[in-house]
């Protein structure tokens, strides 16, 4: 696993990049006192022990202390996976009263911006509980969609398919040959553009939404609720559709 990947999980978990670098280094040292952590770490000392103040009170970091100075340890990788997976526990038991305390919903109208990968990945995490068993449409390049975080996205049309859902495709000439496209467990069903015509970004067609995601949109992704908008969208799809 490169160095990206593991800072992005840690990140997942609510660690801030400060924080990720001093576990890390804790578990480098295999623990040692607040100065000779701001040496490993290139941090001011003065700025290590609010950090590490933070990590003690999460269960990530402990302190003992020998002869009047305090050294601090990391928590082994297994016993912080298993502080994740109990938090989370204790999370899933309060899920039915605080969906109790929620107002019905409103229907969604307007335009959203997601400007980070993370809240990119929290939009699609939310697509595999909302669309479980039904179908969408999508227009586009695979490889740009794909390369967006690729590893996220193998993965996630992976659980797409374990939630039986569904996917038209109609994709750009360029877009043949992208990883596991023959793989029919993906419950895609798939049509090519002619070659002339070049996607640099992939529409998501959904039943209230549209979403736009690519290098050349403003935002990392647009997405877009507007009924009308909509219904062109799906209407154009099947007209296309239906053509080739």
């Amino acid at each position: 696993m490169n160095t990206n990947n593991y800072l992005d999980i840690l990140k997942d978990l609510g660690l801030s990049e400060q924080e990720i670098d001093l576990y890390v280094g804790l578990l480098k040292t295999g623990g040692c006192s607040a100065t000779s952590l701001a040496s490993e770490v290139n941090i001011k000392r003065t700025t290590v022990y609010p950090i590490l103040e933070r990590l003690i009170s999460q269960g990530i970091v402990t302190v003992y202390e020998q002869g009047g100075k305090k050294l601090f340890y990391p928590v082994k990788p297994q016993q912080l996976g298993t502080l994740f997976e109990r938090k989370i526990k204790s999370f899933n038991k309060i899920i039915p009263y605080l969906e109790g305390l929620a107002k019905t919903d409103k229907s969604i109208y307007g335009v959203r911006f997601i400007k980070s990968k993370d809240e990119l990945k929290l939009f699609y995490d939310e697509i595999l509980s909302e669309y479980k068993n039904k179908e969408y449409y999508i227009i586009g390049s695979a490889s740009t969609w794909l390369n967006t975080d690729r590893d996220f996205f193998l993965d996630f049309r992976k659980k797409r398919a374990e939630n039986s859902t569904r996917v038209k495709l109609l994709l750009s000439g360029d877009s043949m040959g992208e990883e596991g496209q023959n793989d029919t467990s993906l419950l895609r069903e798939y049509k090519y553009m002619p070659e002339k015509y070049k996607f640099k970004s992939t529409i998501d067609i959904y039943n209230d939404k549209i979403v736009i995601v690519g290098p050349e949109v403003d935002a990392l992704c647009v997405v877009i609720a507007i009924p009308p908008m909509v219904d062109v969208f799906r209407s154009i799809f099947e007209i296309l559709w239906e053509s080739l």
